[in-house]
């Protein structure tokens, strides 16, 4: 006997009206119609309810009926590519909203490479628009997969020519499919003319290893 035998059978040894089964279940009368005729099927927490109303299993009830039993295999499939899609979504909107920001980034998980830079000895400080006279051009890549350097947020700080360049990178899963994770950036800087170029030393700022990084230096304006 079918899903819907059952219901039925069950119902009339109870002594049950559908109006009656149906205000215990809390569903219309018509549904109670439409399930004991095979028309539609109740859900699997509306099969429970049922089990517990006549003091029945669920094994008892779902037994020889394969069409609700694939009913109710579907509609867990669905539920769980729901509840998989709404994560995903979750996820993805998490990492749009924190690839917006931008943290300082790790010294150690950082590589610099290709740095030059530029002295313009045409020019010593006086103007208060233009508080540089050595522009520095260099790449920097992330060794974290996750994680990419934002160019625009390049620092240097300056110690009478001792420079330390400090930078944020930005955070994204979809970093892991950039092999490269390297910018382009530049930044200037003031250097007091009286210091020389082989004074000149470059480091990152919070490398505690405090290694100094290679660089070519030229002058111009000279």
């Amino acid at each position: 006997m079918n899903l819907s035998g059952k219901i039925k059978k069950l119902r009339a040894e109870n002594y049950l009206t559908q109006e009656q089964l149906a205000e215990k279940l809390q569903v219309s009368r018509s549904t109670i119609s439409s399930w004991e005729t095979g028309r539609s099927y109740p859900d699997l927490e509306m099969v429970i309810e049922i089990c517990d109303c006549f003091n029945v299993s669920l094994d008892f009830l779902l037994r020889e009926d394969e069409k609700m039993v694939r009913k109710l295999n579907f509609g867990t499939k669905q539920k769980r590519m729901l509840i998989g899609m709404v994560l995903i979504l979750t996820i993805l909107l998490l990492n749009l909203l924190v690839s917006t920001l931008s943290f300082q980034a790790n010294p150690q998980s950082l590589e610099i490479s290709n740095v030059n830079m530029i002295r313009d000895f045409s020019y010593n400080g006086g103007n208060p628009e233009r508080d540089w006279n050595t522009m520095i051009n260099l790449d920097i890549k992330s060794k974290n997969v996750f994680f990419k350097p934002v160019a625009d947020d390049l620092l240097v700080f300056n110690d009478n020519g001792n420079l330390a360049l400090k930078t944020n990178w930005s955070f994204s899963f979809f970093n892991i499919f950039d092999t490269q994770r390297t910018v382009q950036a530049d930044q200037t800087v003031l250097i007091k003319e009286n210091v020389s170029n082989d004074e000149v030393t470059l480091r990152l700022h919070g490398d505690k290893s405090n290694e100094l990084m290679p660089f070519d230096i030229s002058r111009i304006n000279n």
